[in-house]
């Protein structure tokens, strides 16, 4: 099953270095090859956790090692996702470069297969995993997404248009990206604390404990749900949303990490 690995990680390799050089270069055909190098290594990664669920017989997100090369399939879905629906070519030397640093540190960071506690043998954790990595994904693309948006508002403000200006996409298209990657990781965060709280009061007795990573996920929700609402206000989008995407996805970060309290078996 490790030569599935080395190929998925040797094809996002790839298609990060041709992505990068046509993005350097402003040649389509290369980024073209680099989407095609990265869906193959989508389609490898795929049947590696297939095979790695198979023989694991448990959702491949119970320990730091299982989730990283789970998120990395996440997010490399998004961006193929993002990249057939946007055409765009910047995507690639700001996705793929975490993609591919999961999947390294997948290999490195890899255990031994062992005895799972009773409360992760619960079918919630498919749902509730699948769902949470999902929301996790999608606001990362609402992250970069931000960023982009940032470099090309500060080209256009200040009219020097330099190197980024002629390879990034439009303020128009990052805001749509940003919109839709953020509306899809609100209703899959939405889903995780949901699925959470059935799944607690299964295992727990109780819905809600106020647990480190349930507060965590709940204030991630919150950021989340305050800039949909500031959507809705004409002052409130384009730069100053763009801010608050960045600090919605640092709250991400903290949840991911938060791995304590009634949380401690990951």
């Amino acid at each position: 099953m490790n030569w599935l690995l080395w190929i998925t990680v040797s094809l996002y390799t790839l298609g990060l270095m041709h992505s990068s050089f046509g993005f350097y270069q402003k040649r389509h055909t290369l980024v073209k090859v680099a989407l095609g190098m990265v869906s193959a290594g989508f389609a490898f990664h795929t049947i590696f956790l297939i095979f790695l669920i198979s023989r694991l017989r448990y959702f491949p997100v119970t320990n730091l090692s299982e989730s990283l090369c789970f998120l990395a399939w996440c997010i490399t879905m998004i961006f193929l996702l993002s990249g057939v629906r946007y055409k765009l070519n910047a995507l690639g030397p700001f996705i793929l470069p975490l993609v591919s640093s999961l999947m390294i540190f997948f290999q490195v960071l890899q255990e031994k297969q062992r005895t799972l506690p009773p409360i992760l043998k619960s079918g919630w954790v498919y749902f509730h995993g699948g769902v949470a990595f999902v929301a996790y994904a999608a606001f990362f693309l609402t992250f970069i997404a931000g960023i982009l948006y940032l470099i090309q508002e500060k080209e256009l403000r200040s009219k020097r248009f330099r190197f980024l200006y002629f390879r990034l996409p439009s303020l128009q298209a990052s805001d749509e990206l940003f919109q839709r990657s953020l509306f899809t990781g609100f209703v899959a965060m939405t889903l995780t604390i949901i699925s959470g709280s059935f799944w607690a009061r299964q295992a727990w007795g109780r819905f809600w404990a106020w647990d480190p990573k349930e507060t965590a996920a709940l204030a991630t929700w919150i950021i989340y749900l305050f800039l949909i609402a500031c959507r809705l206000s004409p002052r409130w989008r384009g730069k100053r949303a763009a801010y608050i995407g960045i600090i919605g996805f640092v709250a991400v970060l903290l949840t991911f990490c938060v791995n304590w309290g009634l949380h401690k078996y990951h």
